[in-house]
Parts: C-alpha cells; structure tokens; sequence
C-alpha cells in the first residue's frame, strides 16, 4: 500500500484544484478496494510517520478519510449527522478559483467531501447548515444561490444569525446585533437549531470552518468514539503525534502564550491542547445545556463549550488526530488572533464555571489588568521557559508566574 501511495504522492495538496481532490479520493477507493482493516492502515500511517524525508500530507490524508468511510461502512445503527460552520466575509472563498484568485468553492466540494463518505451508509442521514454570520457581502445569500443552482436542498440548509436576534431564539439571547458575533453565535446557533429540527435521538452535531483546512471525510473519526467509548465529544486535534499539519506563517509563541495562560485559569480542561482546530463533534443530547448562558459568543466559544462538556462528565472528551492544511489566501482572521479578548473571556468563564484558586486569581487579575498596549509588551516578551517547551507540557509546568511576565 505505502508504495502505491507513494508513486502518486502530491508534495503540496493544492485546496482548489480540483484534480487534487480527485486524486484522494482514487486513492481512497484504491485502499478500500484492497479490503486492509483499520488496525492495518493505522500501521501504515506509522511506517509513513516513521519516514523522514519529503512530505506524505496525500498518503496519510488519505488513510485517515479511508478510516473514516470503514467506520462509517460498519455504522448500522440509524444516526444523523448535523455539519455547521459560518460564513462571515466569505464571499470571494465561496466562489470557484476561475471566479476569484481567492476562490476555494468550499460550500460545493464540502458537500461532494460529504457525499463521497456516506453514499454506501444507508443508515447515516446528514446536512450541511450554514450559517450566516451578519456578512455585510451577502455571504449567505451567494450560499442560497449556490443551494438551489445545484439543487442542493435537500443536503444544506442556510441560516441567518440576524433572523435568530429578532425572533430572541434560546442561543443567542443578550445579542442586540451581530456584530456582537465573532462565528461563536452563529455556530452555537446552528448546533442549536440541528437539534430543534432532527431532535437528539442517535445524532451527532459536527462544526467545522468555512475553509477546506479540514477535509470532512474525516468526519468519522470524531463521531466514532461519540458511538463507542461513551464520549460526549470529540475534537480534531492538530498536536497529537498522529496528526498530519501543513502549516503557513508561524503563530507558534503567540499560541504557546496563549495556551499557557489559559491552562492557568481552566486547568479542569489540562488534558487537551489544541482547543482551536475547528472540527468537533457533541452529542446532540447535550447540546441545549451547553448552548444555553453562553458567556461566550466569539471566538473562545470552543473553549466555553468543551468546560461546559467536561464538567456534565469527566473524562468525555476524545482528542482525535487529524490531518489538517492551512487556508491562509482569503482568512477571516489574521495571524495575531484576538487572543486577549479570548483570554479575558476565558477569564469570566473560570469565575463563573470553577471554585476560586491562589494561582487562577492571580492570573485572571492580571490578565483582566491587560490592554492592548500591554499584551503588544507582553508578546513581545515571551518568557523563554514558555518558548521553550511545547504547549502538551503546559498542564503540568506552571513554574512561570504572574510576576514573570514584563509589561513595561
């Protein structure tokens, strides 16, 4: 199989060539046809990890998406799959690369990525619910037209997070106007609806980003320990030593910083690193309380979410290895991320989710003490114990203290 794989290997996967896209799923088909079992391709990919040279991103993203059509294929139970993300100044990713440079056509190829893992599991229902974040380009309406273009309704509902805040649904209560949202709202409002709608019996609520970083055939692999492990969520992770990145920039300091913080104030959440990728998965029987007093509705909602879910069950959270590829050309979001507004509401959710500690309060005051001019010292500043080490370490080094960080 490695050589096989290998004689087609793509050293970059391009996201919007088409061919690309053709290529894995051949080699998907290849692999399944040839009838290897998951325990043999897990072995494949650790012969291909154990590879040094060159970059395996195509063979490797293909086993996990061949996995995930095996579990998908031994599925028998009756089980829905909700998949939402929001779209907020999506308007040039949205459309083909011949109709913009910045074109990814992600609405289409996530409904064909979709489409391709459940067509031989009859027992699988899924959509794909997109929801509109108040994009001042009409995001959701070029969605609409997409939808009924290619006759599409009957896989892909659209969404408007405006239409919610007038009618005051459950999810997005204290919201005056989207411009309170930063994607939080409007993907705990989709999670939300796909439960109003389908109910919570034998269904499981993905969220994922607009952009193709993710590719969806891997979905299986977060519902699988959903099913079998008595989890109640499971999230891709881009930091486990079976994880596949290609990665563009470099945010790593910066993140580590963030990270570190953070696991000072919720350690509750110590055994998880990666609280960013987006693509989780919750059982839908959880989701009215989670979703319900969000503090949260931009960009730290993941972390609200997963303390919420740890705190109904310890333990109920599978961290799942992924293979992942940045989608940098037409990001939402630049490489300084909002992080001291995520941190400052990371904040508020110790104070009102987690007994008070020495060291939380000391953190949160500091943090909740910091303006943007002070966090600019701060990244700047990085200590080098925190730059040093990787974040899995940061659960259980704490040796930096309040006093450590320099602001002036």
């Amino acid at each position: 199989m490695i050589d096989k794989l290998l004689k087609s290997n793509i050293e970059k996967i391009d996201l919007t060539d088409e061919r690309h896209a053709e290529l894995i799923t051949d080699a998907v088909k290849a692999i399944l046809d040839e009838g290897y079992s998951i325990e043999e391709i897990e072995e494949t990919e650790k012969e291909l990890r154990a590879k040094k040279e060159g970059s395996f991103i195509f063979p490797l993203l293909s086993l996990k998406i061949a996995k995930s059509k095996i579990i998908a294929r031994n599925t028998k139970q009756p089980l829905r799959i909700s998949v939402v993300f929001a779209v907020y100044k999506e308007h040039n990713r949205i459309k083909t690369v011949r109709e913009h440079p910045h074109g990814e056509d992600f609405l289409r190829k996530k409904v064909k990525q979709l489409e391709f893992l459940f067509e031989d599991s009859p027992d699988i229902k899924w959509e794909l619910v997109v929801v509109d974040d108040g994009c001042p380009e009409n995001s959701g309406k070029i969605a609409r037209e997409i939808v009924d273009k290619e006759h599409l309704n009957d896989k892909v509902r659209i969404l408007y997070l405006a239409d919610a805040i007038k009618r005051n649904e459950e999810p997005v209560r204290g919201l005056k106007s989207t411009d309170e949202s930063q994607k939080g709202g409007s993907v705990v409002y989709g999670m939300w609806d796909a439960v109003r709608k389908h109910g919570t019996k034998n269904h499981i609520v993905v969220f994922t980003d607009a952009d193709l970083s993710t590719h969806l055939g891997q979905t299986m692999l977060l519902v699988n320990p959903i099913l079998t492990q008595n989890k109640l969520a499971a999230i891709g992770s881009r930091r486990e030593p079976e994880s596949v990145v290609i990665k563009q920039g470099s945010r790593n300091n910066r993140g580590k910083l963030f990270i570190y913080l953070w696991k000072r104030l919720i350690p509750v959440l110590n055994d998880i690193v990666d609280t960013q990728c987006g693509f989780k998965a919750f059982k839908a029987e959880i989701i009215p309380e989670i979703t319900k007093d969000m503090i949260e509705k931009k960009f730290a909602f993941d972390i609200e979410l997963l303390l919420r879910t740890e705190l109904i069950q310890k333990g109920s959270i599978a961290k799942v290895p992924i293979a992942w590829i940045d989608s940098e050309a037409a990001s939402t979001t630049t490489d300084l991320q909002p992080y001291l507004s995520m941190l400052q509401s990371i904040v508020k959710m110790y104070k009102k989710y987690l007994p008070e500690n020495k060291t939380s309060n000391e953190f949160a005051a500091f943090i909740e003490s910091l303006d943007k001019e002070s966090f600019d010292k701060l990244l700047n500043n990085i200590p080098e114990e925190i730059i040093s080490r990787e974040p899995y370490e940061f659960s259980d080094f704490d040796k930096v203290t309040v006093r450590d960080f320099k602001i002036t």
